[in-house]
């Protein structure tokens, strides 16, 4: 396996920077040519970090993680900047994340709080809504019932690095609830057939619906999608993946969902519309449960990424967390052929090297029988450092080789930039496709003082755009910055930006509009302090709308929304013929 790096040459359009193209002949072997590469790569991207760690303003940080209250009633979004584009959906713009955990617990413990943001046809003369409203899991619903107080679930990620506190949340909260853990359903969303899922991935999801007016509802609790979901674990109730591909040829949903009480560890479910389950296959060849948060498609395969964050709950008795980086376990990307009467049997590792994959960007399959897989990786520095600190990751490329069944290449598109949730327009998932967006980490640091966890994080003050695609013509290469737009000085980015596909764009050729959200603080005369941001609104959100086709241009219309945004996770649009 090659371990390369594509943008070593920095040109000033990758890095942003003066750093010049340079071409050295080398006549050391390939081998030690590959290890300097590594090196180079490791380098830049320490450099990078340590840039973003010094810069650092944790009050503003801070502020940025304090709960709102839900807002069920739509309240009308007046203030705007710019007009709307004409070929601009109707639907729902939304965002899900964790909201209102105690101090005592990790912001991951949070219950999904649901934002929702209404643009109504251009011809109903009704302004645009905002909304929002906590998932009404069924966790929620049994602390209803015990009165609240000492008869809330305890969470399980402030717990981490230490087991033993972990230990006892969970036994407690089986005493008081049967179930070990509560289903916070506050990561992502997941659409089918008009069918829209509340998600987190160690619970079955909640099922909710999106009103024109802007009312949301939960419809079910804990679905077990009448019955693709197995309730095998006796923690959880049942497992289910927080992100899932949509195949744009055949509609069919795809999740990789995994699990830690017994094997197997991971299965693959392929739903049609609806949510109706295809067929389910299960990975019983891990050795051990590791995390698997996201999963990719190609035509003809379903991606398994087994990478060394391993989930031992043996190591709650010595006081150790039960999810720690292991890179002795080593790294694997399974490929699932995607077709009728799939087996276990069929499925095809291709060992890689060791680190973390949270989040892909894309696979496609090439005509030469290879699979090409982006995504961020990032490396943990110790066993516990993925808990306890904020690790960067950066833009990646796998190549597999269906012949041999190798890695023959991995790569770091760009060691420059610091990026995260990765986004592209789904209507290409599974397809070639010529770019990707993320998130710019502005920087580092911490502590984070609402919560017990993640002792320090990001802040973020743009949106990247990344060429996926060489183009020798134009002078740009495989992980070059193609874009970037930049929030206004006081302003960050609080969530995954949006892709909206233009009216009449269905087969691409209209593009698409990137949608973010982000809100300002101010820091004179100082960072308004926990209590005034939970009462007194004193922190503003605003939506920017820019032209993916034109991305360097700006925002091309903004507005205002009546109250904040904090820190959440994922997003998504929801388009209006599937709103109630």
């Amino acid at each position: 396996m090659n371990v390369l790096v594509s943008g070593l040459n920095l040109s000033p359009k990758v890095a942003g920077t003066s750093t010049t193209s340079k071409t050295t002949i080398s006549s050391a072997p390939p081998a030690t040519i590959q290890q300097q590469q590594q090196q180079d790569v490791s380098r830049i991207q320490y450099s990078k970090e340590q840039e973003a760690r010094q810069s650092h303003n944790n009050q503003v940080f801070n502020a940025l993680f304090v709960s709102v209250p839900e807002r069920n009633e739509p309240v009308a979004i007046r203030h705007t900047i710019g007009k709307r584009p004409k070929d601009f959906p109707s639907g729902a713009i939304l965002r899900l994340g964790p909201n209102g955990a105690s101090k005592s617990d990790g912001f991951l413990d949070g219950d999904g709080l649901l934002h929702c943001i209404i643009i109504p046809p251009t011809d109903s003369n009704t302004p645009l809504t905002y909304s929002s409203a906590y998932i009404d899991t069924q966790g929620r619903r049994l602390e209803q019932e015990k009165g609240g107080g000492r008869g809330k679930f305890i969470g399980s990620l402030g717990a981490a690095p230490e087991g033993f506190p972990l230990l006892f949340s969970v036994v407690r909260n089986m005493i008081r609830f049967q179930v070990g853990t509560k289903d916070t359903c506050n990561t992502a969303l997941g659409e089918s057939g008009g069918r829209l899922l509340a998600l987190m991935e160690q619970a079955p999801p909640s099922e909710i619906e999106i009103c024109k007016d802007g009312t949301i509802r939960t419809v079910a609790t804990k679905t077990n999608l009448d019955g693709a979901i197995p309730a095998n674990d006796p923690l959880t109730g049942g497992t289910f993946g927080a992100h899932g591909k949509t195949c744009p040829e055949t509609g069919e949903r795809i999740h990789v969902s995994y699990g830690s009480s017994s094997p197997p560890f991971a299965r693959v479910d392929v739903f049609e519309k609806d949510w109706k389950l295809k067929t389910s296959v299960d990975v019983s060849d891990l050795s051990c449960p590791v995390m698997i948060h996201d999963c990719a498609i190609t035509k003809n395969y379903a991606l398994v990424l087994d990478f060394p964050l391993t989930i031992r709950p043996m190591r709650m008795l010595m006081n150790r967390f039960p999810v720690e980086y292991d890179p002795d376990h080593g790294a694997r990307i399974g490929l699932v052929p995607r077709r009728d009467g799939m087996d276990r049997s069929d499925i095809r590792w291709f060992p890689c090297k060791p680190g973390v994959i949270l989040h892909t960007v894309n696979a496609y399959e090439t005509n030469d029988d290879k699979v090409i897989l982006h995504a961020l990786r990032s490396e943990p520095k110790t066993n516990g450092s993925y808990i306890t600190s904020y690790t960067t990751s950066f833009l990646y490329e796998w190549v597999l080789d269906l012949k041999d069944g190798t890695v023959i290449r991995e790569e770091c598109l760009n060691p420059i930039e610091l990026v995260e949730f990765p986004i592209m327009d789904d209507r290409f998932i599974g397809q070639n496709v010529k770019d990707c967006y993320a998130i710019g980490v502005k920087s580092i640091g911490g502590p984070l003082e609402m919560y017990k966890t993640p002792m320090e994080g990001i802040l973020i003050d743009r949106i990247l755009k990344f060429s996926l695609m060489d183009d020798k013509e134009n002078g740009i290469r495989k992980g070059d910055v193609i874009g970037r737009f930049h929030f206004p000085k006081g302003w960050y980015g609080v969530t995954e930006p949006t892709i909206v596909p233009k009216v009449g764009g269905e087969d691409g050729a209209k593009g698409c509009y990137m949608v973010a959200i982000a809100t300002y603080v101010p820091e004179t005369p100082h960072v308004p302090l926990e209590e005034e941001i939970a009462k007194d609104n004193v922190l503003t959100s605003r939506v920017f709308v820019v032209d993916g086709d034109n991305f360097d241009a700006g925002a091309i219309w903004e507005f205002d929304l009546p109250y904040h945004l904090p820190y959440g996770l994922h997003s998504g649009f929801l388009n209006w013929e599937h709103l109630k």
